[in-house]
């Protein structure tokens, strides 16, 4: 397992150019939620009663919300764009993974050439493993809804509700995470050339391994969120500050590596 993580650790060192166009793409794209949320709630805001107004006035401003959105075409502008947003997330995902992986399995070319290389040759396959995988994460729900409403109908009380569910709750957290591991064995295998099949058969058989190494970067990932968190009540002022400007390029380096020491494990195992 260290040697899968030193190794990853090394791979995504020799991986700047990708690790700086995540962090652009995922800084861009907070400026983007951000400004679109921000123009949504402030004006709503604005209309919000405050803490001294009387209690009728919170009924009426819920009130007029509810007419708002439900006898009115206020809310079909925001759910396009939400709607929008959803399909450009869904489209740039595979793209920057393309890039991504095929940086990763092609070390011997130029940064920049082979992360734009990936995108034009592999972005088509990508596209369609992540829409596979969305659909084989999403099935479950076809059978998990009903069963939930059914567990709505004999809950008597919020606390019972919340605790019949959160074993459903949290088997779909652990089946989307080994399907995601899944899949990226499986665009390593397409990035790679590797054989698809075979490169399955190695993912099951070594799934502990696979599982362990996910599990230990990404506590190693929480740990840096909580350290940060901690530091801005412990060092409150500049450090602080900088510090906190700087977690998400580290967070998108904790994710290169995680991905990286996959890569480096799937190599072991299928050259053996």
């Amino acid at each position: 397992m260290t040697t899968y993580l030193k190794l990853g650790l090394g791979a995504a060192w020799r991986q700047p150019f990708a690790t700086i166009t995540l962090f652009l793409y995922q800084m861009g794209w907070s400026m983007l939620l951000y400004k679109l949320i921000q123009g949504i709630l402030v004006p709503l805001m604005h209309r919000f009663p405050g803490g001294e107004q009387p209690k009728q006035m919170l009924q009426l401003w819920l009130a007029e919300s509810q007419f708002q959105l439900m006898k009115t075409d206020l809310s079909h502008s925001y759910l396009w764009w939400l709607a929008g947003l959803l399909g450009l997330r869904m489209l740039m995902t595979p793209l920057l993974n393309s890039g991504v992986y095929y940086s990763l399995t092609h070390p011997d070319q130029n940064a920049g050439y082979r992360f734009v290389r990936g995108i034009k040759e592999l972005m088509l396959p990508f596209l369609l493993v992540y829409l596979l995988r969305i659909v084989v994460t999403l099935a479950p729900l076809i059978w998990l809804i009903p069963h939930a409403g059914r567990i709505l109908g004999r809950s008597t009380s919020y606390e019972q509700l919340a605790l019949d569910l959160l074993p459903w709750l949290l088997g779909m957290l652990a089946y989307g995470f080994v399907l995601q591991l899944l899949f990226m064995h499986v665009q390593f295998a397409i990035a790679a050339k590797l054989g698809i099949l075979s490169t399955i058969i190695s993912y099951f058989r070594y799934l502990l391994p696979i599982l362990g190494l996910a599990l230990i970067l990404l506590l190693f990932s929480g740990l840096l969120a909580g350290a940060t968190v901690l530091s801005t009540y412990i060092w409150a002022g500049l450090a602080a500050l900088i510090l906190y400007q700087l977690v998400p390029i580290f967070q998108i380096f904790i994710q290169m590596w995680s991905i990286a020491s996959q890569y480096q494990l799937l190599s072991a195992k299928i050259s053996d």
